[in-house]
């Protein structure tokens, strides 16, 4: 096969993976041994993410029609793609781990939903909690009005109970 053969094959590889990709972040990954690429990789899997060391040039083609193509500045020095379908927060937060961790990879630029985000952006999107934590606070506040509710119908009950009880004993202390 031929040099330029190859490189066709792997733009439409390239492009064929992160075509239905809604996010994606662009890193430097300088400094980052094979040891701590195949860590971050398998860190990135188990949360249904990928991590894609690629050439620049191409990169930037199989990337053309994309919404990356509006990156084209970030494809520059080291460049590796992380990205994935499912939850973005969790792949933001495993690469913000990771460079504290290993001071490497850094952020260069992304797409949430197709849209490109800032630096700030990716910070706010690491810090977010789980989803599963999202999902139990919406739990808890949709649940919070009930109970309150139901505390409160409680107290009226008991304070109902309590007022019969007190008529019942002056009665029979009237004898009645």
């Amino acid at each position: 096969m031929s040099a330029i053969a190859e490189k066709t094959e792997q733009v439409e590889l390239l492009h064929k993976e992160l075509t239905d990709v809604p996010h994606a972040i662009l890193v430097d990954f300088r400094g980052l041994d094979v040891a701590g690429a195949t860590a971050l990789r398998r860190r990135l899997r188990e949360e249904d993410a990928r991590f894609k060391v690629v050439k620049n040039t191409i990169a930037l083609r199989a990337v053309a029609d994309l919404p990356l193509s509006g990156l084209e500045s970030a494809f520059e020095g080291p460049t590796a793609i992380a990205y994935t379908s499912e939850n973005v927060v969790a792949l933001a937060k495993v690469l913000r781990e990771f460079a504290k961790e290993h001071e490497t990879p850094t952020f260069k630029a992304g797409v949430v939903d197709g849209k490109p985000i800032s630096v700030d952006q990716f910070e706010q999107i690491a810090k977010l909690p789980a989803r599963e934590e999202l999902l139990a606070k919406a739990l808890y506040l949709m649940q919070y009005p009930v109970t309150g509710l139901v505390t409160a119908l409680g107290g009226i009950l008991r304070s109902f109970v309590v007022a019969l009880d007190q008529v019942r004993l002056q009665k029979e202390e009237g004898g009645e």
